[in-house]
C-alpha cells in the first residue's frame, strides 16, 4: 500500500474571454497613440495670408486681384480702363498704392483702401510716375518720375498720401534714381544710381551717403532686422584650362557673372561675395523673415535659360536649387510671414503665348501649389484688420 502523500494540482486561474482581451489591447493602443500625439510639438496652421497679383481681365487689361485660401478663388479689386503698371501694399496692410498709364501720355498714382474704392493721389502730366515704394511709417512713399525726352533718366520723388504733397527726394540732386528700398527702421533709403554711381544709400538724419559698386541697376534687399543689404554686381570669372598647374602655360576662358554681395552701413569694407564661383546670373534676392536664409534666382550667365529658384544661408553656405527646369522662368520670390512658403510667378519659354502663372512652394515638403493660371507680380498681403 502506497502511503506517499498525494500531490494536489494547482487551482486553475480563470481565463478572460477573447473579446475582452481584444478590447483591452485596443484601449492600450489608443492610449499609446494619444500619448504620442500629446508629446509631439503642435503643428503650425497652414493658413496663408491672401495673395495679391496682377492679371488680365476680359478686355485684356491688367487689374489687381486678390486670392484667398483654401481654394484661391480670385476677387478683382480694380476696374481700370488705363494700363495698370505696378503696385505696392502699405506696411499696415490697410491700403494699396498703384500706378496707371493713361492714353494721353499722363500717369496717375492711386490709393486703394481696404474694402474701399480707389482715389487718385497724384496726376503726372506728360510723365510716367510709377514704381511706388512705401516708407515704414505707412504715410509717405517714393515713386519714380520719368519725363520726355529722356525716359531713361528717372528721378525719385516723395509723395505724402495724406496731403498729396510731392517733392524730390533730394532737392539738390538731379542724378538718376530708381528702385528705392527703405531700411526696416526707415532711417536709410537705398536706390540705384547711374552705372558709375552704383547703389547709393542716404541717411535721412545726418545726410550721409554710402555707395556700393554696381552696374546692374537692380534694387537692394535690406536685412529684416540688421542694417545689412544684398545687392548685385557683375564680375569676371576665370576658368583655367588643362590640368597643368602652371598659370602661364595653361589656357584660360573668361565669363561675366552677376553675383550677390552683402554690404553693411557701418563699414564699406565688410562687403562680402555670397555667390559661388561660376558663370551664373544671380538676382531677385529676398531675405527670410528671420534673416537666416536668402531665396534668390539663378540662371547661366549670358543665356536665355530659365531662372531657377535657389536657397542659401545668410553667409552664402548650403546653397541648393529648389527648381531645375531650364525652360521655366521663375520670378522674384516672396516669403510668407512665417517663413514656410515662397511665392513666385512662372513663365514657360516653350509656350510664349501662355500667360504667366502664380505658385507657392512649401519649403519643408517641397510641395508646389498653383494659385492661378493667369497672374504676375504676386505678393502676400498681410492686413491688420
Amino acid at each position: 500500500m502506497n502511503n506517499a502523500p498525494q500531490q494536489t494540482q494547482p487551482e486553475a486561474k480563470p481565463q478572460l474571454p477573447r473579446w475582452q482581451i481584444g478590447l483591452l489591447l485596443l484601449m492600450l493602443f489608443a492610449f499609446l497613440g494619444a500619448s504620442y500625439a500629446f508629446l509631439q510639438p503642435p503643428r503650425r496652421p497652414t493658413t496663408l495670408p491672401p495673395i495679391l497679383y496682377l492679371a488680365e481681365d476680359e478686355p485684356g487689361l491688367y487689374q489687381l486681384f486678390l486670392a484667398n485660401t483654401p481654394d484661391w478663388q480670385p476677387t478683382q479689386l480694380t476696374q481700370e480702363t488705363a494700363v495698370l503698371l505696378n503696385y505696392a501694399p502699405a506696411p499696415n496692410g490697410n491700403q494699396i498704392a498703384y500706378a496707371t498709364s493713361l492714353p494721353d501720355g499722363n500717369s496717375q498714382i492711386k490709393l486703394l483702401p481696404l474694402n474701399g474704392s480707389p482715389e487718385t493721389l497724384l496726376t503726372c502730366e506728360n510723365a510716367e510716375c510709377a514704381q511706388p515704394v512705401w516708407h515704414p511709417d505707412g504715410r509717405r512713399l517714393l515713386y519714380e518720375r520719368r519725363e520726355p525726352p529722356n525716359f531713361g533718366h528717372p528721378q525719385l520723388w516723395w509723395l505724402d498720401t495724406q496731403t498729396g504733397e510731392s517733392i524730390l527726394l533730394l532737392e539738390d540732386e538731379t542724378a538718376v534714381g530708381s528702385n528705392a528700398r527703405f531700411s526696416p527702421d526707415g532711417r536709410w533709403v537705398a536706390f540705384a544710381g547711374s552705372p558709375d554711381e552704383g547703389i547709393r544709400l542716404y541717411n535721412f538724419a545726418d545726410g550721409r551717403f554710402l555707395t556700393y559698386p554696381s552696374i546692374v541697376g537692380t534694387p537692394a534687399a535690406w536685412h529684416p532686422i540688421g542694417n545689412q543689404l544684398l545687392y548685385q554686381n557683375s564680375r569676371t570669372v576665370v576658368f583655367h584650362g588643362e590640368s597643368n598647374n602652371n598659370h602661364d602655360e595653361h589656357g584660360h576662358d573668361f565669363a561675366t557673372a552677376v553675383s550677390l554681395y552683402l554690404g553693411g552701413i557701418n563699414s564699406e569694407a565688410n562687403n562680402r561675395l555670397l555667390s559661388e564661383d561660376g558663370a551664373f546670373d544671380d538676382g531677385n534676392a529676398a531675405w527670410s523673415p528671420d534673416g537666416e536664409w536668402i531665396a534668390f534666382g539663378r540662371r547661366l550667365a549670358g543665356t536665355n535659360t530659365g531662372r531657377q529658384l535657389w536657397l542659401m544661408r545668410a553667409d552664402g553656405s548650403e546653397a541648393r536649387a529648389l527648381t531645375d527646369d531650364i525652360t521655366i522662368h521663375h520670378g522674384p520670390p516672396s516669403w510668407s510671414p512665417d517663413g514656410r512658403f515662397l511665392l513666385f510667378q512662372q513663365y514657360n519659354s516653350n509656350t510664349p503665348n501662355q500667360l504667366p502663372t502664380v505658385w507657392f512652394l512649401e519649403l519643408a515638403s517641397g510641395e508646389f501649389t498653383q494659385v492661378t493660371s493667369n497672374g504676375l507680380l504676386p505678393t502676400f498681403w498681410v492686413s491688420l484688420q
